[in-house]
């Protein structure tokens, strides 16, 4: 698996906000050493690039999204790999990396 690849992550059931069932995400960081990994959840809804700490992910051959989608960078969280379905959908360009990136330093404040 990819930093910044596209899999389809199952979430189960989620609280208030958080994402739940099955969806894409971004694969942010492998943590192969603990079989787990920090994925930021996408949703088709974009509605939700009025919130902060969002990107829009455009459907294109790189990311082979059915959708248009929003990446929910402050629902940036760690998964266990078996929550993973199947292989890989696409992965990002070089130009959405550097705004993820930049966008999770400036969340972070770090």
């Amino acid at each position: 698996m990819e930093e910044y690849s596209i899999y389809n992550v199952d979430f189960g059931m989620g609280e208030g906000h958080e994402q739940s069932y099955s969806r894409p995400a971004i694969i942010f960081k492998d943590i192969s050493e603990l079989r787990m990994c920090l994925v930021i959840p996408l949703t088709s809804n974009l509605e939700r690039l009025a919130l902060p700490y969002t990107i829009q992910i455009r459907r294109t051959d790189t990311t082979n999204l059915d959708k248009e989608s929003v990446a929910l960078i402050f629902q940036l969280r760690a998964i266990a790999y078996n929550r993973l379905i199947g292989s890989g959908i696409g992965r990002l360009d070089a130009q959405q990396i550097a705004k993820i990136k930049s966008m999770v330093k400036d969340m972070l404040s770090i």
